[in-house]
């Protein structure tokens, strides 16, 4: 059975698992029969059956409402022929906004369905494998700009999945709306909360790449924390001295 498990775990981590596969490893480790080796895996299986219980609801946090409203002006026409000539333009104008907005509205439904495919993939973690995580995670690439509630849904994969590839998709796909303020603090604050020294990396170098000088501070416990794996304590020292130095060119 051990031997088993074992397999499982490291076919887990590499995004290889089937979902009934990762239900039979996540009912083992969360049970009390965990064996003394395998201990570090519980405790990471636990940690995050907790924190996803914890997590804000995706999507409603951030989410803003607008409501715009239109006045219109409606005027009225003076001659019959100027009636007749705007019916015609209208008739014309109509026509064509009719097919665009068939077009227009066909796109906009393929492209929500896949989000919303996507938001329900990465919503219901328990439910879905690692592979088919991070396959939805990818298909973020596909949007033009930023959402909020996706960029959400991304922040919460980043720092809840139970599987450290799927957390690295996450960091890695959040990288492409490095312009948006949402985006910079959830990366400052994900580097406190991260232990895996993967996910630890890819943040700070990250967060180097954007020259978001805020996270120094962040880098700086990093790296004078002694039970941090050294190559995470040294990649913090090198990240803190580039912020910096960035620091310093901006100032002269």
């Amino acid at each position: 059975m051990n031997l088993d498990i074992e397999q499982l775990i490291e076919k887990y981590y590499e995004g290889e698992t089937t979902l009934e596969e990762e239900q039979q490893l996540r009912a083992f480790l969360l049970s009390e029969n965990v064996p003394a080796h395998l201990e570090n895996e519980a405790k990471q299986f636990r940690y995050f059956a907790q924190t996803r219980k914890e997590q804000p609801s995706a999507g409603v946090s951030y989410r803003t409402v607008t409501e715009l409203s239109k006045r219109s002006k409606v005027r009225s026409l003076s001659s019959w022929g100027l009636r007749i000539a705007a019916s015609l333009t209208l008739l014309v104008v109509g026509f064509g906004s009719g097919i665009w907005y068939t077009q227009h509205e066909a796109g906009l439904s393929e492209e929500n369905s896949q989000m919303a495919e996507m938001k329900k993939t990465l919503q219901a973690p328990e439910q879905t494998s690692a592979s088919e995580r991070i396959l939805a995670v990818n298909q973020s690439y596909e949007l033009a700009q930023g959402d909020e509630e996706i960029t959400q849904i991304l922040l919460n994969t980043m720092n809840f999945d139970e599987n450290v590839n799927v957390r690295l998709a996450a960091c890695q796909a959040l990288q492409r709306f490095e312009n948006e303020p949402m985006v910079r603090d959830g990366l400052i604050q994900s580097l406190k909360i991260q232990t895996d020294p993967s996910v630890q990396l890819a943040l700070i170098e990250a967060l180097v790449l954007m020259k978001e000088k805020r996270a120094a501070s962040e880098m700086l416990r990093l790296a004078k924390n002694q039970e941090v794996l050294e190559i995470v304590r040294r990649k913090a020292e090198e990240g803190v001295f580039h912020l910096k130095q960035e620091k310093q060119t901006n100032n002269t």
